[in-house]
C-alpha cells in the first residue's frame, strides 16, 4: 500500500502539471500577448509615430503596394533568449494608416525558426493555418498561422533554399488578419478521431 499511494500522488500531479501546461498554451492567446499593440507600438500608430520610436528607417512599398517601413532593431520576440531577438522590425500600415502589422526578421537559421515557432506554440498553442509552396517538389516557403483571436493574427514565416536551408525567418504580429490569411488552408491539430 505504501507504494501505491506515492504512484497514485505521481500520476495524479502529472495529470494536473499536464493540464496546467495545456492551459497555459492557450492561456496566452495572441489577443492577450498583443491586444495593445506590438513592440512598443500601439495598433493607432501613426506613421510619425513609428519614425519616432524607430528612428533611421526607410519607408518603402511591399507587394501589394502599401506603405512599409523597416528599420534595424535587436527586440526580443515571446521571451525567447538574445541570440533569437529580430535583426530589423518592419512596419506595414494599414487601410486606415494606422499601424497594421509588425514584421520582425530574425537570424535566418533552423535553430532561430525551430526556437520561434516552438515558442509561439508554446505561449499560443498550436497553429491553425499554413500556406505553403504547393508547386514545389520541397517547400520554398511555410507561413505558420495562428488567427483564432481575429482581428488579431500571428505568423511565423520561413523562406527556404534548394536544400530546404531557412534564408528568412520572421514572426509577424498583425491586427489586419485579411494581409496574411488569403490563401491559407485550417490545420487540424486534433488527433484523428476526435
Amino acid at each position: 500500500m505504501s507504494i501505491q499511494m506515492p504512484t497514485r500522488a505521481l500520476a495524479l500531479a502529472a495529470l494536473v502539471l499536464g493540464q496546467m501546461v495545456a492551459q497555459s498554451a492557450v492561456a496566452g492567446g495572441v489577443a492577450d500577448q498583443f491586444r495593445g499593440g506590438a513592440f512598443g507600438l500601439p495598433w493607432n500608430a501613426s506613421k510619425s509615430a513609428i519614425q519616432a520610436k524607430y528612428p533611421g528607417g526607410k519607408w518603402g512599398k511591399d507587394d501589394a503596394g502599401r506603405d512599409l517601413y523597416c528599420a534595424a532593431s535587436r527586440q526580443t520576440i515571446l521571451k525567447l533568449p538574445p541570440q533569437f531577438q529580430s535583426r530589423e522590425l518592419c512596419m506595414l500600415m494599414g487601410p486606415d494608416n494606422t499601424l497594421g502589422a509588425v514584421t520582425a526578421r530574425v537570424d535566418p537559421s533552423l535553430a532561430s525558426l525551430l526556437a520561434v515557432v516552438n515558442r509561439s506554440r508554446t505561449t499560443l498553442g498550436d497553429f491553425d493555418s499554413v500556406r505553403r509552396d504547393q508547386n514545389a517538389i520541397q517547400s520554398k516557403y511555410t507561413y505558420m498561422l495562428w488567427t483564432r483571436d481575429r482581428p488579431y493574427l500571428v505568423q511565423v514565416a520561413s523562406a527556404n533554399d534548394n536544400d530546404g536551408n531557412p534564408v528568412e525567418v520572421t514572426f509577424t504580429v498583425a491586427d489586419e488578419p485579411a494581409i496574411f490569411t488569403s490563401g491559407a488552408t485550417a490545420v487540424s491539430n486534433k488527433p484523428p478521431g476526435r
